[in-house]
């Protein structure tokens, strides 16, 4: 159903799966991960895709893995998905091997079962690890992500984020809506479309429930900033200020939505207090203050400043209530987004282009990307992955790079132009 703004704006909001549009390109390796040997899954021939690939895939994305080539490996895998000689695969030099069986029970549904057998030293013949889950054939992707969680918390002691989602824009010219916010898995499968609008979509963020996405619309021909459910498809709108509402930026604790507004004259950083219903002023200075983006305990808000001449991070602590400047190196630095359980950030910073880098907590930047277009940064919920916006072949799409710059892959669009990415939280 369509509604319509005036006489020239329509919009519609909808939920339904389409067919996935991104595909990832990888465009670079790594090679100082933990070799693993992730095995071909004995699995019913109802499933119709690899679970095996689908998790080497997940672990070299995160970086901190280097699976070895399937081709390469022994067929050592038994009938129960256990593996028969652990010595052939100890010789692949992998550190662990992961086997597995996807079985059909008697009410149709799947039983997914993987085990991770250690390789070398004192771990050699041991399982490590033993885990059993249920699964439909719709759901097998995310059963496949699941065991790619288990592995990868089981070397690193942080939960994994493969069965999380990303929300996007999604520009196609021509199009009767050409403006359109999606979301899928943050892979590119089970892409939904959540709204379509003949005006722009700009900067969605999703809510730490995982329910909710932020956006700003431009519907009405001005900006206005909505929070949408992705379920109910019940929509709010929060802020449609005279002037500039940009930039919505969820609280961790989930309280609180800071934004850029220049309802008062120059545009500075806001939030909209979620239990009083209120907007709470944060800056006031001459200069742009723009971007923000908060701390993982909510208690500071990181934005983009040209109090100091050109761009650069600054951050506002709300126990002081006092702004310092965090970026000195580089000519500008843009789009901070904090890396969860580390003191450092990621930024858009301008070195021969724009390039996605981290930045350390002694304020050194480190360059994760080569490109020069590269825009709207956002971090993985267990801080190893980096998804932005950059330009490819001569067109707008989206991009992975793990935060310490070992894997890096394109995730091209079949058709259309995509932006303004958003990883959505880690809600298992």
């Amino acid at each position: 159903m369509f509604k319509k703004f005036f006489t020239v704006v329509m919009l519609t909001l909808f939920v339904g799966t389409v067919h996935a549009e991104l595909q990832i390109e990888i465009t670079g390796g790594i090679n100082e991960g933990h070799k693993i040997a992730v095995l071909p899954f004995k699995q019913d021939p109802a499933v119709n895709l690899d679970v095996s690939s689908i998790v080497s895939a997940d672990l070299m994305r995160s970086g901190k893995f280097s699976p070895l080539p399937q081709s390469s490996l022994p067929q050592v895998v038994s009938a129960d998905g256990g593996i028969e000689n652990v010595d052939a695969l100890s010789a692949t030099g992998a550190e662990v091997a992961v086997s597995g069986i996807v079985n059909k029970t008697a009410d149709n549904k799947f039983n997914v079962e993987f085990k991770v057998t250690g390789l070398a030293g004192s771990n050699k013949g041991r399982v490590l690890s033993h885990f059993r889950g249920a699964s439909s054939l719709s759901t097998m992707r995310q059963a496949a992500h699941r065991v790619s969680d288990r592995v990868y918390e089981l070397f690193t002691k942080q939960k994994g984020c493969f069965r999380t989602k990303i929300a996007y824009v999604v520009y196609k010219r021509g199009a009767t809506f050409p403006y359109q916010l999606m979301t899928s898995d943050y892979d590119g499968y089970n892409e939904v479309p959540i709204v379509k609008s003949t005006q722009p979509i700009m900067t969605p963020v999703w809510a730490p429930d995982g329910k909710r996405v932020a956006y700003v619309s431009f519907e009405n021909r001005k900006p206005a900033i909505f929070v949408q459910d992705i379920f109910t498809k019940k929509r709010t709108r929060l802020s449609s200020f005279t002037g500039l509402n940009s930039s919505p930026a969820w609280s961790p604790d989930g309280t609180k939505i800071a934004m850029t507004l220049s309802k008062d004259g120059q545009p500075d950083i806001y939030y909209y207090d979620l239990t009083t219903s209120s907007f709470v002023r944060v800056t006031a200075d001459r200069s742009i203050d723009t971007e923000p983006t908060w701390s993982e305990d909510s208690r500071t808000l990181f934005f983009t400043s040209e109090r100091g001449g050109k761009a650069q991070i600054y951050k506002f602590d709300f126990a002081t209530n006092k702004v310092d400047r965090v970026t000195y190196q580089g000519a500008r630095n843009l789009s901070a987004k904090t890396i969860p359980g580390t003191n450092s950030l990621i930024v858009i910073t301008q070195v021969n282009g724009f390039r996605v880098a981290r930045v350390d907590a002694d304020g050194s930047i480190y360059m994760l990307t080569t490109s020069s277009l590269d825009e709207s940064p956002s971090v993985a919920p267990n801080g190893s992955m980096v998804i932005y916006s950059t330009v490819y072949q001569g067109r707008k799409g989206l991009a992975l790079v793990s935060s310490d710059g070992r894997f890096k892959a394109n995730l091209p669009s079949s058709s259309g132009e995509i932006s303004a990415p958003s990883w959505g939280p880690n809600v298992q």
